[in-house]
């Protein structure tokens, strides 16, 4: 197949990408991801349709990666017959009513219909078509591209960023989304005045960050990123940025990423290893960053920041391990993170991969949207921790759960305490996901009834309170200790909803509820263990000692005392089953979406009163070892837990409105009064 001309070669590839690929060694990862992704195109495209018959996506959310993809095998490798699957599935999108550009059936029409996330992505897939591609389409067939890329998708898409900026009400990672496709049209139809206010919204879109993470969740932060690093690249490989752009928004994020990942493992026995993260509010947990996104920042921001271009070159090493690692077809609208040709063409350009210990991270982290990370070690972590605690004023928000004064808990490369993560929006599955019953946090009931924790809001034009606290968070000696108040989620019903973690990892923690209430209330604290596969197993000794074993790890968890309107009074147990889920698809009863059991839940609920106390005692090891550690009531109030060796102690008890801790040393630690 022969290219007549350049047209408008480079928006996305260079001739001297092209040079060095083909030059490369062929033994060389570049080829090998190469020889993966040709390989996956003649797969996706063997059917005389963009849907194929293996698929469970719809049209609309897989054409985007799959024009990508064809456009890429088209032109480097001359591949004739993905060029006429290119050829014929571009002329049907193009053909099609400005109403099928609006994507499915639950997205709202209006009598001015402006896009959604899913006319971004048609846009996206035909400019790959024609910038990659022209000469396979005559001269009027261009122009019926063009008239379509910016009648249909171009604006429809600045209708969107226009009405966001106008109304200054809801804006999250669609902002970004949207604006990708804009921009990257107004780049490729030669724009101008639009190419001037794609660079004004991506501008706006960076002040959505925050100074290390981002507001919505790890999943979504990664999505926006995507596309708002997508429009960079294309600004800056068309000689269109004209002024400095702003890498840095979602540069900061990468430390969050490494924090938030745990480990590479097989979703099912002697299956393929997959990464698995912490994963807050609408995230999957096999969660790993889009490689495109990772080598855009291990390439372009190598020189302005070397430490975090190096986190993205050891993620994209770390987690990218496996070329051939599926399924494809689910790489952004499932949240199945994927890479594109991008990854290809910039692998020899990526700065040196620095582990985290490399980069000088420390094993714990804290991120301004509220998460708490910590690990007793980065290689091969016995325990690791994930706090959702206090955060200040968000700039963005959407996919959060109510979680707060939440946490996950991974001992070893088990997860054992976990966050559901996201199903299908449509189901009623997704809104049990996101309740505070489906997290390790407490709820609270007035007569019986659940007073809800508040949604998070605010973002850059409607500022809001965020609704609880960080009091605290330090090391004395080797104990970390953390302290958040979530009182102002209840609507004034709950003067005091503080929890303490004090943790001495990787063997122990006590988790501390204090809860003040003007009427009678009841408390109940409860832990979501994970049972995805159905080898959780589960001792219970008593009502207040729970054993819990998963893959040769064990956590001893006890509610080790109960106080009520200053009795002492033992919670009841109770237990049910609710869900977890692997990964997100945009249809329901689909792979990844977690059945009910997936989670075994266990609740500890007190009698009604206005004044409530919970100590909970979490020892963890191997799962024979776990029977050597123990806890123990002391005669001065104290709860301790001590070690088989009785060498490491930790003690712990509420007086006077403080925290008193106490070591093996027998020296005494004493927290400032809670609020």
């Amino acid at each position: 197949m022969e290219q007549k001309g350049d047209w408008i070669m480079g928006i996305f590839i260079t001739e001297r990408e092209l040079a060095g690929l083909k030059n490369a060694p062929e033994g060389s990862r570049q080829r090998v991801f190469c020889r993966e992704l040709t390989e996956r195109t003649r797969r996706n495209t063997r059917e005389d349709a963009l849907v194929q018959s293996s698929d469970t996506q719809e049209w609309y959310h897989l054409c985007w990666e799959r024009f990508s993809d064809a456009s890429f095998v088209c032109m480097a490798e001359g591949d004739a017959a993905v060029g006429q699957w290119l050829y014929k599935r571009t002329m049907e999108i193009v053909r099609m009513d400005e109403d099928r550009w609006l994507g499915p059936w639950f997205r709202g029409r209006s009598a001015q219909p402006s896009g959604f996330l899913e006319t971004s992505h048609i846009t996206m897939a035909v400019c790959e078509a024609i910038a990659n591609c022209p000469f396979l389409f005559t001269d009027d067939e261009k122009q019926e591209i063009l008239t379509a890329i910016r009648e249909k998708g171009m604006k429809l898409c600045e209708r969107y960023c226009e009405a966001i900026e106008k109304g200054q009400d809801t804006i999250n990672n669609w902002f970004m989304v949207l604006l990708n496709g804009f921009g990257t049209a107004a780049v490729l139809l030669g724009d101008e005045e639009r190419i001037r206010k794609a660079r004004h919204w991506a501008r706006l879109a960076g002040i959505l960050y925050n100074r290390n993470d981002y507001g919505e969740s790890v999943q979504y932060s990664n999505y926006a990123s995507l596309h708002l690093a997508h429009l960079n690249e294309v600004l800056i490989r068309s000689g269109c940025a004209q002024e400095e752009l702003d890498l840095d928004c979602y540069t900061r994020l990468m430390e969050w990423y490494a924090a938030s990942f745990l480990y590479n493992k097989p979703l099912a026995e002697g299956g393929e290893r997959y990464p698995r993260s912490f994963n807050f509010g609408d995230s999957a947990a096999i969660f790993r960053p889009t490689a495109d996104l990772l080598a855009h920042i291990a390439v372009r921001c190598k020189d302005s920041s070397p430490r975090q271009a190096g986190l993205a070159a050891w993620m994209f090493e770390t987690m990218y391990e496996n070329p051939a690692l599926g399924p494809d077809e689910l790489a952004t609208f499932g949240f199945f993170n994927q890479y594109q040709y991008h990854t290809i063409l910039m692998l020899p350009d990526m700065a040196v991969p620095l582990s985290p210990i490399e980069a000088g991270l420390p094993e714990t982290l804290s991120f301004e949207g509220g998460q708490i990370i910590s690990r007793d070690r980065w290689e091969n972590a016995d325990a690791a921790i994930a706090i959702q605690a206090g955060y200040g004023l968000l700039n963005v928000n959407s996919h959060r759960h109510h979680d707060q004064n939440s946490f996950q808990l991974a001992i070893g490369n088990e997860r054992m305490l976990i966050d559901p993560g996201h199903c299908c929006y449509r189901l009623q599955t997704q809104r049990e996901s996101a309740s505070e019953m489906a997290h390790n946090t407490i709820s609270v009931k007035k007569k019986g009834q659940l007073l809800e924790q508040k949604a998070v809001g605010g973002n850059i034009f409607r500022r809001e309170d965020a609704g609880n606290r960080l009091l605290c968070s330090y090391f004395w000696k080797h104990v970390q200790i953390v302290g958040s108040d979530a009182s102002g989620l209840y609507a004034g019903a709950v003067e005091k909803a503080v929890r303490y973690w004090v943790m001495d990892l990787p063997h122990m923690m006590f988790v501390i509820d204090v809860i003040s209430a003007k009427e009678e209330v009841s408390v109940c604290a409860h832990f979501c263990a994970n049972n995805r596969d159905g080898r959780l197993q589960v001792h219970q000794a008593t009502e207040q000692r729970l054993v819990l074993r998963r893959g040769g790890r064990a956590l001893k968890l006890f509610e080790a005392y109960a106080e009520t309107d200053g009795k002492e009074t033992a919670s009841k147990l109770s237990f049910n089953w609710t869900a977890m889920h692997d990964y997100y698809h945009p249809l329901p009863n689909q792979a990844g979406q977690g059945k009910e059991g997936s989670v075994c839940r266990y609740l500890w609920e007190g009698p009604e009163g206005k004044e409530h106390v919970r100590i909970h005692t979490f020892l963890m090891d191997e799962s024979e070892a776990v029977k050597g550690w123990h806890v123990y009531h002391m005669e001065d109030g104290y709860v301790r837990m001590e070690s088989p060796d009785k060498k490491r102690i930790l003690e712990a008890k509420l007086e006077d409105g403080c925290l008193l801790l106490r070591d093996e040393t027998g020296e005494c630690h004493k927290t400032e009064a809670l609020v």
